[in-house]
């Protein structure tokens, strides 16, 4: 693994909002413990305070539906060919749970292989690069499960680019680059979920790429609410995606991967 995922993976493994208000409770608790009453109950109060708005859900709504909406118009628009084909970004195959059941098993993203392979039954004759290098040592590659669907999906192998090589949505873009070939100068569709295509977009533009968005996997009715019906799991679990994209786009701008702050359309 490169030292700069490396690095990525483990401070966001502590910055996390799941994770992030574990450790403050924790800490809050271990202040208490030590006599410091007054500051470990004002950092508890704020983990509480924070925990019931994103239990009751507008936090989660707040951060995600920008991030969906911002390409939203491009949803299902087919209507912008001639195309020179389609980029479908990896991170919905579960490689451990592949391997174990000799499966297919994808996550909540599954939208992105789904909406790809409709893609690519509509448009026969366009090309198929798929970006996705991640591996664990023993198990199935995300290459290896998306040749498995694509395979039982009817699609001809023989049509898809496969990029094993790159490992987040910067490298993607490189690696997919290197894929085109020089008379390829239409758009690419480009297949990732609602949330990631801000992001996406960038690092695509950057790299040089004609692209098109075509988001999928939504996670929010495009909307926000001042409440909605408690479920603390799904939110956490929707507020880390939503915060782990906002600090991509910073992360992407102040490195130069991309050249727009907050991508448009």
């Amino acid at each position: 693994m490169a030292w700069d995922n490396l690095i990525s993976r483990t401070l966001w493994m502590l910055m996390q909002p799941s994770n992030l208000i574990f450790i403050f409770t924790l800490v809050s608790l271990l202040l208490i413990w030590r006599g410091r009453r007054k500051s470990g109950l004002s950092i508890l109060t704020t983990c509480m305070i924070l925990y019931a708005l994103i239990m009751a859900g507008p936090l989660t709504g707040w951060l995600m539906v920008p991030l969906e909406k911002r390409f939203s118009v491009y949803t299902n628009d087919v209507s912008q060919g001639p195309y020179s084909g389609i980029i479908i970004l990896a991170g919905a195959e579960r490689l451990t749970y592949s391997t174990e059941s000799n499966q297919v098993n994808l996550d909540g993203a599954a939208e992105r292989l789904i909406e790809a392979a409709k893609l690519a039954r509509a448009y026969p004759d366009l090309p198929v690069i798929y970006c996705g290098g991640g591996r664990i040592e023993g198990m199935l590659t995300e290459v290896d499960i998306a040749r498995k669907f694509f395979t039982e999906a009817g699609i001809d192998l023989s049509r898809i680019r496969f990029d094993d090589q790159s490992y987040n949505t910067y490298t993607n873009a490189i690696e997919a680059k290197k894929l085109i070939k020089k008379n390829e100068t239409g758009k690419w569709l480009l297949v990732t979920s609602a949330f990631h295509m801000p992001r996406a977009a960038g690092a695509y533009r950057t790299a040089g790429i004609n692209i098109q968005p075509y988001p999928v996997d939504y996670r929010t009715a495009l909307r926000t609410s001042l409440i909605s019906s408690p479920n603390a799991g799904r939110n956490l679990y929707e507020l880390d995606f939503a915060v782990h994209e906002w600090v991509g786009l910073l992360a992407y701008y102040i490195s130069g991967h991309s050249d727009e702050l907050y991508p448009a359309p």
